[in-house]
């Protein structure tokens, strides 16, 4: 008898028939199929689909093969899934509208989904930037002088852990204005880390530092603007992603309460008309914002921290 033909796992036909692409084609296929509700036209979502299937072949040749196989598969496999349970009815009507008309939305409600945009980052600007500055400017003041640094770390220990979405409800309620109450928010939301931060990098800087410094004689001030500093921006730096993190956090949550426009303002207006397609394109649309920014933030860790 002959022997069974074996398997060559090596062929071309592997490298094509594998999760992303099969994901990518049965989504495909499943916008083809009738809808059980009215939908928008679905040229957004094959957009989106297939930049994740040219992202898919693209970082397989360049980038790491595992690591785009993964994150595509996860995208197309949501994707997947959401159309397959609103196509088949499987999903809740309101609560699981169809991404064709969550993605149209984003194109359709640009403007004011743009115009909110800038709303957010306009008050992010001034909180996250007037947080930061002062925390280290503070921060290296209070770490650098140890009989200071011991009273105010305790004081720090007991208000940093509060969120600062506690204070939301308070401060929007005594602020005169509610940008300036978002302002609050949003500082009170990164200060006290990056604070708290500052201060232990400046307490466990490497005594062999700051003796080098003394030994040439060199004051306080000077001691401050060119050994202390440079000796915290790096690690500044590394947080500022996180801080952005949560400073947008707090915004939306402060938005969410009593604002008149932003990306929190959008979300929580067609909310309480129980339109979850605005809704969750809103979402979607701030998903991406942090992304981008986060990802410009760390272009800047790099220019400013090479090493």
């Amino acid at each position: 008898m002959s022997e069974p033909a074996k398997w060559n796992f090596r062929h071309p036909l592997f490298k094509i028939v594998n999760l992303p692409n099969l994901l990518f084609l049965a989504i495909i296929y499943m916008i083809s199929w009738p809808s059980l509700v009215n939908t928008k036209s679905p040229v957004i979502l094959i957009i989106v689909v297939c930049l994740v299937e040219l992202y898919f072949i693209i970082g397989c040749l360049i980038q790491n093969k595992r690591r785009c196989l993964d994150i595509s598969s996860i995208l197309l496999a949501f994707f997947a899934f959401w159309q397959y349970s609103t196509k088949t009815g499987r999903g809740h009507s309101l609560l699981m509208p169809p991404m064709e008309n969550v993605l149209y939305v984003l194109y359709s409600h640009r403007v004011e989904l743009f115009k909110g945009l800038r709303s957010s980052l306009e008050l992010i600007f001034w909180g996250l930037g007037l947080a930061i500055i002062l925390a280290v400017v503070l921060g290296i003041l209070v770490g650098w002088f140890v009989r200071l640094r011991e009273a105010v770390m305790p004081i720090v220990g007991v208000i940093s852990p509060i969120p600062a979405l506690a204070y939301t409800t308070y401060v929007v309620a005594i602020m005169p204005s509610f940008k300036s109450a978002s302002v609050v928010v949003i500082f009170l939301g990164v200060f006290w880390a990056f604070f708290s931060l500052v201060i232990r990098t400046v307490g466990t800087m490497d005594q062999k530092i700051v003796e080098s410094a003394r030994v040439m004689n060199v004051g306080s001030v000077t001691m401050i603007k060119d050994v202390v500093y440079p000796y915290v921006l790096p690690t500044a730096l590394r947080h500022l992603p996180s801080s952005f993190a949560t400073a947008f956090m707090c915004l939306t949550g402060a938005e969410m309460i009593g604002a008149s426009s932003g990306l929190g303002f959008f979300i929580r207006k067609y909310a309480e008309y129980a339109n979850y397609t605005n809704v969750l394109a809103g979402i979607i649309f701030m998903g991406i914002v942090v992304t981008l920014l986060s990802n410009v933030i760390k272009l800047i860790q790099k220019r400013f921290i090479k090493w």
